[in-house]
């Protein structure tokens, strides 16, 4: 009988021990079922916020893309083309009456005499092509032609002084047309067909001091006449003969000046001139305060033929 009740008593005792197996089992599953749950929550939230993000940046590239085509679009209405700007251009120049021209294209309009002779008239210099060019027609108007030229250089030494006369030109005036100043000595040919005498000069002051000189003395003598020279008469102000700018007629120590000298001649004195002419230059002890030691104390002659 105690067998059997100790039999009964550990048979319970192990229903017992079995049935707390069971719920500790039970209960330490369920922890294990939650973490699953838990962690495809965190999953599940990830992903979404993955989806999310990559929406965003979608959204974002697509908003970029539009505005770029939007300003792309904005760019290319706004700037005109090279053909409409070019007619933009024509149109402009069109209304304000102005037309460029390729040179090919360019018209060229042909200059009257007077345009043509004032034009060579502006071109005078004492360079061998520019002493060709006319200053007395701009002045006189009418007929002015180069009868005769002489480019050959003579030069009147006298030691400390030295006069060179480099180019001359003779030219005729022929019915001059334009009102001139009654009180200019180049009113002399107004009324009056005549002759210029144009001559390149220049003069060397060899010496250690200033030599005072009347280039205006220089003079053309043939057929027992003679005429004295002018610094101004139709001679352009930049090729004037001046030994300084303070007074024309000293000349500096160790110098050199360069200008033009002129003489008028009526008809009559051109044709009593023209046989012989001689240029005589004066000797710079003429004008001298203090005698200067030079090679001859008399002037010195020049051939000046002023004809062909």
């Amino acid at each position: 009988m105690k067998k059997l009740l100790m039999v009964g008593m550990m048979s319970a005792m192990l229903v017992g021990l079995a049935a707390c197996g069971s719920d500790a089992d039970s209960k330490s599953a369920e922890p294990d079922k939650a973490t699953p749950k838990t962690e495809e929550k965190e999953v599940a939230k990830k992903a979404e916020t993955t989806k999310q993000d990559v929406n965003s940046d979608t959204d974002a590239n697509k908003q970029t893309e539009e505005k770029q085509d939007k300003e792309s679009t904005t760019a290319k209405e706004d700037t005109p083309t090279t053909e409409k700007a070019e007619e933009k251009t024509s149109e402009s120049a069109a209304q304000n009456g102005t037309t460029k021209e390729t040179p090919d294209t360019a018209k060229t309009e042909e200059k009257t005499p007077e345009q043509k002779q004032a034009a060579a008239a502006g071109a005078f210099s004492l360079t061998p092509a520019g002493f060709k060019q006319s200053a007395v027609a701009p002045k006189t108007g009418g007929t002015v032609s180069l009868v005769y030229l002489n480019t050959t250089p003579e030069t009147a030494d006298f030691g400390p002084l030295k006069v060179t006369v480099k180019q001359y030109k003779l030219e005729s005036v022929t019915g001059a047309n334009k009102k001139m100043d009654p009180y200019s000595p180049e009113s002399y040919l107004a009324n009056q067909d005549g002759f210029v005498v144009t001559a390149d000069v220049v003069i060397e002051n060899t010496s250690a001091s200033n030599i005072n000189y009347l280039a205006e003395r220089i003079q053309i003598n043939g057929g027992g006449i003679s005429k004295g020279a002018s610094l101004e008469n139709f001679v352009p102000t930049a090729y004037q003969l001046s030994g300084s700018a303070t007074s024309h007629n000293i000349f500096p120590a160790k110098s050199k000046r360069e200008g033009a000298i002129t003489y008028m001649l009526n008809k009559d004195n051109y044709y009593t001139l023209v046989h012989l002419t001689k240029l005589v230059v004066p000797n710079p002890n003429d004008f001298a305060d203090k005698a200067l030691p030079v090679k001859t104390t008399k002037a010195i002659d020049l051939d000046f033929r002023i004809t062909e």
